[in-house]
């Protein structure tokens, strides 16, 4: 079904210093594997609240109106609103026809969005065969039943990695200004849910971002995917993240073993990992080392498995032969990592080093726009003691869709 591809970002000077490199583990999908996806569960819970009134509603259910016309015969939604409680809509419906009841949707009532999350996990059960995503969309904070926003959002995101361990997919959909709802809450629920966080600025922008993420969601070829890891002596690994198709940060599930999830079969996946090599001494002769044992584990398939060597060297030039896609991924690695952090944190301080950060890793990699984008908050920053929020999350949205997806 997949190969895999090892590429690291240079090679290991030999000195007497341990050294940090980045190997990228680029997964490919093979021959007829290609364009086929696996039949698709999608669980759609729109945030049906009373400040949804008016073209922000209106376009929503034009938006979950063209999922339903986007549906393939072996594709399943099952559909609901969500406020004060949540309302059904549809359940498991398999015709690109379905009667949605969308029409009579009124907005009104408070953010429920923890019954939200419990109603995704009970509408998609364990199916053998079935690639199984849950999306939940909101203009709002999560409230309590008297309309009160959380401040303790933990069960929340207990409640996404929940989801996440049972093998559904999570993604969260931030609708119109950013200012008005939580994009660190929103950010954290994708990503224990290992789903993508999508940020419609617009009302007319959602209904083309669903398309997107539908269509993504069709291309699923392999669900409950595993990398482990088996570092050779006196290797550390100190990182990891998924940075293709879209940047998604790992957490082992078991000592050296990561959980991907769903796989792709219309693009690559790319696993970035960070690994600390040690030292070889001056009077060591330049050779290949072997670093990582690689494996690839999907359900039902034999395991894929690479060697990762890396070559060293005692010449400083050759040692400075920078792989550049590879040196690229690290970098926009970095500005995931201080954007994401960016929405986190309410330090002016902290605020001000991590827009500088962003760029200056933007500025060596090349992104002009992103460096832009960070430089206009850093202004805004020492202009008013605080960022714009909207633009924020903007920055947040570019940033993990510099993979190209």
């Amino acid at each position: 079904m997949f190969n895999i591809e090892l590429t690291w970002d240079r090679p290991a000077k030999i000195s007497s210093q341990v050294t940090n490199h980045v190997l990228r583990v680029r997964i490919i999908p093979q021959g007829s594997q290609q364009g086929l996806g696996m039949p698709l569960h999608l669980a759609l819970c729109l945030d049906t609240s009373s400040s949804m009134q008016g073209e922000k509603l209106e376009q929503a259910k034009l938006a979950c109106q063209s999922v339903v016309a986007q549906l393939r015969n072996q594709d399943s939604l099952s559909l609901s609103s969500f406020a004060s409680r949540v309302s059904p809509l549809l359940q498991k419906a398999r015709s690109s026809s379905a009667n949605t009841n969308l029409d009579r949707l009124t907005a009104d009532g408070v953010t429920r969005t923890d019954l939200a999350l419990d109603w995704i996990q009970t509408t998609l059960p364990a199916e053998p065969g079935i690639a199984r995503v849950g999306i939940l969309i909101t203009d709002g904070h999560a409230t309590n039943n008297q309309g009160k926003i959380l401040e303790d959002i933990t069960p929340l995101i207990n409640q996404a990695t929940q989801l996440a361990a049972a093998g559904i997919v999570l993604c969260a959909v931030g609708l119109g200004n950013a200012a008005n709802f939580n994009t660190g809450f929103l950010v954290e629920l994708s990503d224990r849910g290992r789903g993508a966080f999508l940020y419609a600025d617009t009302p007319a922008a959602l209904e083309p971002l669903l398309q997107a993420r539908l269509s993504a969601c069709q291309a699923i070829a392999a669900d409950a995917v595993k990398l482990k890891l088996e570092p050779a002596t006196g290797v550390q690994i100190k990182g990891f993240c998924r940075f293709r198709p879209e940047y998604l940060p790992l957490e082992e599930t078991a000592p050296n073993e990561l959980t991907l999830g769903l796989l792709q079969a219309d693009t690559p996946t790319d696993i970035l990992i960070e690994v600390e090599i040690p030292a070889l001494g001056f009077g060591d002769s330049a050779h290949s080392r072997e670093v990582l044992n690689v494996q690839l584990m999907a359900p039902g398939t034999a395991p894929i498995i690479g060697q990762a060597s890396i070559q060293y060297t005692n010449s400083f030039r050759e040692s400075q032969q920078v792989d550049e896609t590879v040196n690229s991924d690290r970098l926009f690695w970095e500005i995931n990592l201080y954007t994401t952090e960016l929405t986190r944190t309410n330090d002016p301080k902290r605020t001000g080093e991590l827009l500088t950060n962003i760029q200056v890793a933007a500025m060596k990699s090349g992104e002009a726009t992103i460096a832009n984008q960070a430089a206009q908050q850093l202004e805004t920053l020492q202009q008013s003691g605080r960022v714009n929020t909207d633009k924020t999350t903007k920055l947040l949205r570019d940033s993990r869709n510099l993979g190209g997806q």
